[in-house]
């Protein structure tokens, strides 16, 4: 590769991690407080599961669409109308008085994730060939990393000015966001058809119940792993703020060791993972996970449950670049958004009623219900890793 090759790819992974930080800041100022803030206008955690479930429902019955839409003009206008979305979302939260426009808003966060495929399609097609971990692992860690400040700050200023601090500054990102996508983001899909082939869009969505035999394994380790954190670990927040007392701000400071960890692992594991084989990755980070979800059964206390997300934070940097980099080097380039927006849809579809029945497993039992239940499904999940998910790479 000559020095002005070089110069363009530079620049390239620039303006992509740029565009990922902003991200982590904005999605970490909503997510820290989104829970508490739905149990605040009296919302039960229940209620608050369903939400969650139905941003996911969302997101699954428009993903493959988008992926063959995307196949069709490119990545860079649906990536606009992502954060175009992703701010009407903010602008609901940060006028929202009851559960009304909260429902609307958790709708858009649904549209805005099931454009996430294209983003993953649209790193891949600008990484350089052999290097697809190392790649999404530096878009991982801008994320996590820019997005202590958004935990941080979410923690703060929702203790010290209350929820609507959050959300303006969380729409102010992205606002900036939305301007450095529309202005800088790079097309990587050079040659695109004349027009939508949308009967693709129905072969995906077939795609997405009857997958490639060879890719079976994968599909069924990943869809456990959604529906297991589903029904736990992603209720954390809600639960400790509804059962034990937890504000903002200590939600903050566990969130932020994980964030922390995540970000400051994930490159050099990113690399490694390239070498040592994806399905090895997330096998190591599915057990792990299981540690910190018994450490958290056990204690409730803050200190201890810093600690357990410090470990989750190693976990999740096993995890995000193998799994991306995993489904992205297994499908046809050419048919790449598709394929990554069919997994996607299996793997919400079946983790969907995952929040819901963490949000029942609370109410009726107490915190280490759908904590336990999490640790037995994602368990079993690191052996069916270890058993079915090989790393063929062969394109």
């Amino acid at each position: 590769m000559g020095f002005t090759e070089q110069m363009q790819e530079g620049r390239r992974l620039f303006v992509l991690s740029a565009a990922s930080a902003l991200r982590g800041i904005r999605d970490n100022l909503r997510t820290v407080v989104w829970q508490p803030f739905a149990i605040s206008l009296g919302l039960d955690m229940q209620q608050v599961g369903s939400l969650e479930s139905l941003s996911d429902f969302v997101k699954l019955l428009l993903e493959p669409a988008f992926g063959v839409v995307s196949d069709a003009v490119g990545r860079k206008r649906l990536l606009i109308l992502r954060e175009m979305v992703a701010l009407g979302a903010l602008l609901l939260m940060l006028t929202a008085r009851s559960w009304h426009l909260l429902f609307l808003a958790m709708l858009l966060v649904g549209f805005s994730n099931s454009l996430f495929s294209v983003w993953s399609t649209l790193i891949a097609e600008a990484a350089p060939v052999g290097r697809l971990g190392f790649v999404y692992s530096v878009m991982g860690a801008t994320y996590m990393g820019a997005g202590l400040i958004g935990t941080l700050g979410a923690g703060y200023l929702a203790d010290a000015y209350g929820y609507g601090a959050v959300y303006t500054l969380a729409t102010a990102v992205a606002f900036l966001s939305l301007a450095l996508v529309w202005l800088k983001l790079p097309e990587t899909r050079k040659e695109v058809p004349a027009k939508v082939e949308w009967r693709k869009t129905l072969a995906s969505y077939k795609r997405a119940f009857n997958p490639p035999r060879e890719l079976r394994g994968f599909y069924v380790a990943m869809a456990l792993d959604s529906l297991a954190f589903g029904i736990g670990f992603r209720l954390l927040s809600g639960m400790l703020n509804s059962g034990y007392g937890y504000t903002p701000w200590m939600i903050a400071l566990y969130a932020t060791a994980m964030t922390l960890t995540q970000a400051v692992a994930q490159i050099p594991l990113g690399r490694i993972a390239d070498r040592f084989g994806y399905g090895k990755f997330m096998a190591i980070s599915q057990f792990t996970a299981c540690l910190v979800l018994g450490v958290m059964i056990i204690s409730k206390e803050l200190w201890v449950i810093v600690a357990a997300n410090l470990l989750f934070g190693f976990a999740n940097a096993f995890w995000a670049p193998a799994e991306q980099a995993w489904i992205a080097a297994n499908v046809d380039p050419k048919q790449r958004a598709q394929s990554i927006g069919s997994y996607s849809t299996f793997r919400g579809l079946i983790g969907l009623p995952g929040p819901i029945i963490g949000g029942i497993l609370f109410d009726a039992f107490g915190f280490d219900a759908p904590i336990a239940m999490n640790l037995l499904i994602a368990f079993i999940d690191g052996v069916i890793i270890l058993a079915w998910v090989k790393d063929r790479q062969s394109h």
